[in-house]
C-alpha cells in the first residue's frame, strides 16, 4: 500500500490529456503505459536486491554509500532534507487544497495555504505517533482510492456508453518516432515515480530482507496494470482526438460512462491518492535524515527515536517546520524544478550501484537477487539517462542550479568527518553483515 499509494496520484488522471496530443495512434497511447510500466519494474528488480542487500532506513543514501563512499550519500540527503522531501510534500499539499477547495465550491489563495498547512500538520503528527498509525492510515487512503478507481474501471466498461471503435479509430495513424521517447515518456515515467518508498523504511519493516524486494516489485505491477486499466477506460469513453489537450481527463470521462455525480467521486479519489502520496513522502522523508545520523553525518539529534512511539520525532518535526515554511512563502516549485535532474541522478548512481557492487562485493549476503541481471539495470539505467540529458538540455541552466544547491553540503560533509565518529557507525553494520555472512558460509561448508 506504501508503494502503491506514493505512485498513483493526480497525474494519472491529467497526463493523458497530454500524451494524447502526442500520440495519436490509440494503441501506441494504451501501450505506452504497458512500456512505461516495464521500464519502472526494471528500477523495482534493481532496487530490489539492494534493497534485501541493506535491509535498513535510508534507501539511495544506502545504495551510493556502499557502491561511491559516504559523500555521495550525503549529498544526497543533504539535498534531500532541505528540499526535495519537504518541497514534494509541499507539492502536494497545496495540490489537495485546491481539490478539496473545488470539491468543498470555494477558491482562495489564502485559504487554500492555510488548509493546505493544516493538512501538512496532521499527516506530521499521524507520523509522529508511530509507523503503525501512519500504516494504517496510508492503508485507509490508498484503499478509498483503489475503491473508487476499481468502481470506475468496471463500471465504465459495464455502461456500455463508449464504444469500442475508438480503438480502431486511430489505429491507421502513423506510429511515433522520436517522439514516443520524448515528453511523452518522461510524463509516463514521472507519472510512476515513486515506486522506491518502501526502500527507505527498512528498519520499520518485519523480515525486510524479504518484505522490501516484494514491495517494490508487487506494489510496481500492480500500478502498471491499475494505470493500462484505466487509460484503456479513457480510450473506451472518448476518442483519442477527443482526448487532446483535456486536462480533467478523468472527470470527462466519468460523467460520459457513469453520471455527472460521479466526477465528484472521482476528485475525491484524487484527495485521497494524494494523501496517500503525502503520508509516504512524510514518512520516508524522515527515516532518510535518521539513516544519515545514525551513521554520523548528521547531528546526532536526528537520530533519537521518541521514547514512548519510537519514531525519528526530531527529523518529523524540522520536515513539517520546512514544508509549512515552502507553503506559506510559495518558492518550493522552483526549488523542486532545480533538484529534479539531481533526483533522475541519484536513480541512476543507485542503479549502476547494482552492477558496481555485485563486482566490489560478491559474496555480500544478497537474499533477492535480481532477475535478468545485467540486463534489467542496465536498462534502468539507460532510461533514467535519456530522460536526465533531456531534462537537462531542456533547462540546463535550473539543472546547474540544482547542482549547485547540491554541492552546497559539501563543506557540512568535511565538518562531518572532522567530528571523527563516522567511520565507526559504518564499520559496526558492515562487521555485524560481515558476521553473519562468515556464519552462514560456516554452515553451508
Amino acid at each position: 500500500m506504501l508503494v502503491v499509494g506514493n505512485m498513483v496520484g493526480a497525474g494519472i488522471f491529467t497526463t493523458a490529456g497530454f500524451l494524447a496530443g502526442e500520440l495519436s495512434n490509440p494503441w501506441v497511447f494504451a501501450g505506452i503505459w504497458v512500456v512505461g510500466g516495464f521500464l519502472t519494474l526494471c528500477g523495482a528488480l534493481t532496487y530490489a536486491e539492494l534493497a534485501g542487500m541493506f535491509p535498513r532506513s535510508g534507501g539511495d543514501y544506502l545504495f551510493l554509500k556502499a557502491a561511491y563512499g559516504s559523500w555521495a550519500g550525503f549529498l544526497l540527503g543533504w539535498i534531500c532534507f532541505w528540499i526535495i522531501n519537504p518541497g514534494s510534500v509541499a507539492v502536494l499539499a497545496i495540490a489537495f487544497a485546491r481539490y478539496l477547495g473545488g470539491f468543498l465550491g470555494f477558491s482562495s489563495a489564502a485559504g487554500e495555504k492555510l488548509i493546505a498547512v493544516v493538512v501538512v500538520v496532521f499527516f506530521s503528527a499521524v507520523n509522529y505517533r508511530g509507523v503503525r498509525l501512519s500504516g494504517t492510515t496510508q492503508n485507509l487512503w490508498t484503499m478509498g482510492s483503489l475503491i473508487i478507481l476499481a468502481v470506475f474501471i468496471t463500471g465504465g466498461f459495464a455502461s456500455g456508453r463508449g464504444d469500442w471503435g475508438h480503438f480502431a479509430a486511430g489505429a491507421t495513424a502513423a506510429m511515433p518516432g522520436p517522439s514516443f521517447l520524448g515528453p511523452a515518456m518522461i510524463a509516463v515515467i514521472f507519472s510512476y515515480s515513486g515506486w522506491f518508498v518502501t526502500a527507505y523504511i527498512g528498519d520499520e519493516v518485519k523480515r525486510p530482507e524479504r518484505n522490501l524486494p516484494l514491495s517494490l516489485v508487487l506494489g510496481t505491477i500492480m500500478v502498471t496494470a491499475l494505470y493500462v486499466a484505466i487509460n484503456t477506460v479513457y480510450l473506451y469513453a472518448m476518442p483519442v482526438e477527443s482526448l487532446k489537450g483535456v486536462v480533467n481527463v478523468g472527470q470527462v470521462a466519468g460523467e460520459r460512462l457513469l453520471s455527472r455525480g460521479f466526477v465528484q467521486a472521482v476528485t475525491l479519489a484524487i484527495m485521497l491518492a494524494i494523501a496517500a502520496s503525502m503520508n509516504a513522502t512524510i514518512l520516508a522523508g524522515a527515516r532518510l535524515s535518521y539513516a544519515i545520523a545514525r551513521d554520523g553525518y548528521f547531528y546526532r539529534h536526528f537520530e533519537r527515536l521518541h521514547t514512548r512511539f519510537g519514531t525519528p520525532h526530531v527529523g518529523l518535526l524540522i520536515q513539517a517546520v520546512l514544508t509549512c515554511l515552502y507553503v506559506v512563502v510559495d518558492t518550493f516549485e522552483n526549488l523542486l524544478g532545480a533538484v529534479v535532474f539531481i533526483m533522475l541522478l541519484s536513480s541512476i548512481g543507485s542503479g549502476l550501484a547494482h552492477v558496481v557492487l555485485r563486482r566490489r562485493k560478491p559474496s555480500f549476503e544478497r537474499p533477492y537477487r535480481t532477475w535478468g541481471y545485467p540486463l534489467v539495470p542496465l536498462i534502468f539505467v539507460a532510461v533514467y539517462s535519456w530522460i536526465a540529458i533531456q531534462i537537462f538540455l531542456s533547462s540546463p541552466a535550473r539543472s546547474l542550479a540544482g547542482i549547485a544547491i547540491t554541492a552546497s553540503g559539501i563543506p557540512f560533509y568535511l565538518h562531518a568527518l572532522h567530528r571523527g565518529d563516522v567511520r565507526a557507525a559504518d564499520a559496526g553494520f558492515l562487521a555485524a553483515r560481515a558476521e553473519k555472512n562468515d556464519v552462514q558460509r560456516e554452515i553451508e561448508e
